[in-house]
């Protein structure tokens, strides 16, 4: 579905990501974990298009045959590819529903603007939020039940979660991972970004991903993501 292949990515001419060569699968969940600082968002922006990072002439992104390295942004998305921010900037004076009517201009507006209604009511967000700046003046979960939001209106085939869980209370994190999992379609690939389990009990990884100083350092099933974040660390290696 999606493959890195050699992917080195610096900014700055700082090398962030270094060789990192991976298949994610359709219909998997996987955790990617790591220390603070070893290139896990990075990642997620080098996927979704980040315009400060620059590659390695080897490094290619393909995702179902095509190569994403020379696509904006706004085209890796309408392939499929979705990446929440930990913090997303705030955008004043553009709604919710403004984003979404340019996100998906072959939906009809009104319909656009009921699924979003019926999504902000079951993710427990206020009604008036959605006319509202996106983000403007947001509080943490309320820009992370947003980005929950969109997701599930644009119905990505692949989206990197990038800590969604930072930043919630308990109440919001089982909002959260409520909707995801009633929203889910079997086809669709979830990456956790996450230094805890919160979302990764409710939604088991079959695989889980080590980064560190900017390679993938370990792989392994769905099970060492709980032993690393609840038991091990990042210390050990096998």
């Amino acid at each position: 579905m999606l493959h890195l292949k050699h992917l080195s990515a610096s900014i700055d001419n700082k090398e962030i990501l270094r060789d990192i060569s991976f298949s994610f699968e359709r219909e998997k969940t996987y955790a990617l974990l790591g220390p603070n600082g070893s290139g896990k968002s990075t990642l997620a922006g080098a996927i979704m298009g980040n315009p400060a990072l620059s590659f390695d002439p080897t490094s290619d992104i393909v995702f179902e045959g095509a190569s994403l390295l020379t696509l904006s942004p706004d085209k890796r998305a309408r392939l499929g590819v979705f990446a929440s921010l930990q913090s997303p900037p705030a955008l004043p004076g553009v709604s919710t529903v403004s984003l979404l009517r340019f996100a998906l201009p072959d939906a009809d507006p009104l319909e656009t603007r009921r699924r979003a209604e019926a999504f902000a009511a079951e993710l427990a967000i206020a009604p008036s939020l959605l006319s509202r700046g996106l983000y403007d003046g947001f509080s943490g979960g309320e820009k992370k039940k947003f980005e929950t939001l969109l997701w599930a209106m644009l119905r990505p085939k692949i989206s990197f979660f990038d800590e969604l869980d930072t930043g919630v209370d308990v109440d919001a994190q089982k909002i959260i991972a409520g909707f995801l999992k009633t929203h889910r379609t079997p086809e669709q690939t979830f990456v956790f970004i996450t230094h805890s389990t919160a979302f990764l009990d409710a939604l088991p990884p079959d695989e889980t991903l080590v980064l560190k100083n900017g390679t993938i350092e370990r792989i392994g099933d769905g099970a060492l993501a709980r032993r690393i974040i609840k038991e091990e660390g990042f210390g050990k290696q096998e």
